[in-house]
């Protein structure tokens, strides 16, 4: 399977809630960037994305752009358990999760090296293809980054 770990756009700072973040007008230019890259040259079964507002925006771009559809997953916040989401995920296919520093780089540390420590640090709408048999802590590799710039 083709696991691609994506951070969402810049989001405004001003709300009542972090939850209720927007992606700002760059935020949203960023992400359709980086979605129109990937559409170049991997075709997404599914988005995945946190259930925070900026983050449902990022996966909601990706979606649209690769005709495919996107659901929620509760655990998938930038507090929640890199494991838990693992054990969430599919077993194939081509999957794009949508979500927040810190835990996009906890996955890809678990993922591809069996700790949530010393992942990769993600930039706003940076997406991270990773490949494997199967979701499991340790048997990602790195295929390569997807970015806006």
């Amino acid at each position: 399977m083709k696991l691609i770990i994506m951070r969402h756009g810049e989001a405004s700072g001003s709300s009542a809630s972090d939850f209720d973040r927007t992606l700002t007008a760059t935020g949203r230019r960023e992400v359709a960037t980086t979605a129109s890259k990937l559409v170049e040259s991997i075709q997404i079964d599914r988005v995945i994305a946190s259930p925070y507002l900026r983050a449902r925006q990022t996966g909601q771009i990706v979606a649209d752009e690769q005709g495919c559809s996107m659901t929620l997953l509760e655990s998938l916040t930038p507090d929640g358990q890199p494991l838990t989401v693992i054990e969430q995920l599919p077993a194939s296919g081509v999957v794009l999760l949508a979500s927040h520093m810190p835990i996009v780089g906890q996955l890809s540390g678990l993922l591809c090296d069996g700790s949530t420590r010393g992942g990769p640090g993600f930039s706003t709408a940076h997406a991270l293809i990773l490949e494997m048999d199967f979701p499991a802590a340790g048997l990602a590799s790195i295929v390569g980054w997807v970015t806006p710039h």
